[in-house]
């Protein structure tokens, strides 16, 4: 993501803080019936701090700092009350399985969980209305157009929110008015670039890959290194703004740049200890549902409690993984497919009732907690795909074999951006998605993926 949008997700955070802060000090006056003295706020400080970073964990787990979803008004009342509700009871188990037993704040507890999150809505009205101000967007011009510059244009103008705002495309390659469904001008000479920028108050130019070959496209790019504009290219842009990689930049001399230290000793050891602490718990919560799971399983349909599957996992080497079964069993192997290997699709009717429920929940994948332990997939990476499927994949696509390079995952950046992949072009934007993640996997972005797959869980979006 780009580094304005951080900013304004952490002065939406550091606002939050400030809103509890205060909602607490409030609590503390009501609470007594007196403004508190530097003293009864300092006792209670220490594990209301604690509790208070609690609450922007939740926070960030029910995706308040989104801000595609803080953006727009549907949903985004109910994430809000859930928020409070979780911080509430995590709140109270906090407090009640600490070994101090000093002080236990239930009255101030409550009031200050309802003027901490009621000030946090009234500061949040206010950001929404600051993160759409007019005066606080960049203004860009994209030069030369390419399927990618299509597809950003249209993404920042559904969402604004994302701090820029398309004020002028200059496409030399066309004669002529172009297509233009949008509020933006459209220009076709490269000369007149300078001009087009004052003429636009532009802050930011995005220029598209091939025009970085054309000597005379380079020569009127050059001039502006004198002006106060910051150049950027297509393909850095669009992986910040999509957290995709463009397929237009796919070629060998891409990847050798960019994936080729794929081994990182220390980042991969630490991984490997948390995979191992992973499939431990995973693996208590497997054995202790086991019983109820498999009595449902096999109550309401025919067919074994567990299956496997081939998948393909690091460097193709193939590996059994394996679900509870959450379809039906229409062939002899207790699968679904009677056909051959096939997608699982949206509304698909072979699901179970009780499997749309594991599927949504996430917990027909416990079992994979034995192949956590065995290394056969680790806790984030690329989700592993069926040997068949990814022999036709790699027929249409040669460049999918590269998402192998590092071991699969129990959950991944493109499952938390994607729905089914059902199709080709589905299946390329997944492609997109692990090549970003193989790219620039790092604790930070694997921690994001872990508390967002934690929000998927506990909202039941799995599917």
């Amino acid at each position: 993501m780009p580094l304005s949008y951080r900013i304004k997700q952490l002065t939406l955070a550091l606002g939050d803080l400030l809103s509890f802060g205060c909602g607490f000090v409030l609590a503390l006056t009501i609470r007594y019936w007196t403004i508190p003295s530097g003293v009864k706020i300092q006792q209670h400080t220490a594990l209301f701090g604690i509790v208070f970073v609690l609450w922007l964990l939740v926070n960030y787990i029910n995706g308040l700092y989104d801000l595609e979803r803080q953006a727009t008004v549907r949903g985004w009342y109910r994430r809000f009350m859930e928020a409070a509700f979780m911080s509430t009871v995590f709140s109270v188990i906090f407090f009640y399985s600490i070994p101090s037993r000093s002080i236990t704040p239930k009255t101030i507890l409550v009031l200050s969980v309802l003027f901490g999150y009621g000030l946090s809505a009234l500061w949040r009205i206010a950001f929404h209305a600051l993160l759409l101000s007019e005066a606080l967007l960049v203004n860009v011009v994209f030069v030369g157009r390419t399927a990618e510059t299509n597809e950003l244009i249209d993404l920042l103008f559904a969402h604004p929110e994302k701090g820029y705002r398309v004020v002028a495309l200059i496409d030399p390659t066309m004669e002529g008015p172009a297509e233009n469904t949008h509020s933006y001008s459209v220009y076709h000479e490269l000369s007149d670039i300078r001009s087009i920028t004052e003429r636009h108050h532009a802050q930011l130019i995005i220029i598209a890959p091939h025009l970085r070959k054309d000597t005379k496209a380079l020569q009127e790019l050059y001039q502006l290194l004198f002006y106060p504009i910051q150049v950027n290219d297509l393909t850095s842009f669009y992986e910040l703004l999509t957290g995709r990689i463009p397929p237009s930049t796919f070629s060998e001399g891409w990847f050798l740049d960019h994936l080729k230290n794929t081994r990182r000793p220390m980042y991969e050891r630490f991984r490997g200890m948390v995979d191992i602490v992973a499939s431990l718990v995973l693996g208590t919560f497997f054995l202790a549902l086991f019983p109820f799971l498999a009595f449902f399983i096999k109550t309401t349909s025919r067919g074994p409690v567990l299956i496997k599957q081939k998948r393909a996992g690091k460097n193709g080497v193939v590996f059994f993984l394996y679900k509870f079964r959450s379809m039906y069993a229409l062939s002899k192997d207790g699968s679904a497919e009677t056909e051959g290997v096939q997608f699982a699709k949206k509304g698909d009717t072979r699901i179970t009732p009780i499997g749309k429920f594991l599927r949504k929940t996430r917990l027909d994948e416990l079992p994979q907690s034995w192949n956590l332990l065995r290394r056969d997939i680790t806790l984030i990476g690329p989700r592993p795909e069926r040997p068949e499927i990814v022999e036709k994949l790699e027929a249409r696509m040669p460049y999918y074999p590269l998402r192998h390079v590092v071991r699969p995952g129990l959950t991944s950046w493109a499952v938390l951006h994607q729905n089914y992949t059902d199709t080709l072009e589905l299946s390329l934007q997944k492609l997109q998605y692990d090549l970003y993640y193989i790219k620039n996997r790092s604790l930070i972005l694997d921690l994001s993926i872990l508390l967002r797959t934690i929000n998927v869980i506990l909202r039941g979006l799995g599917q």
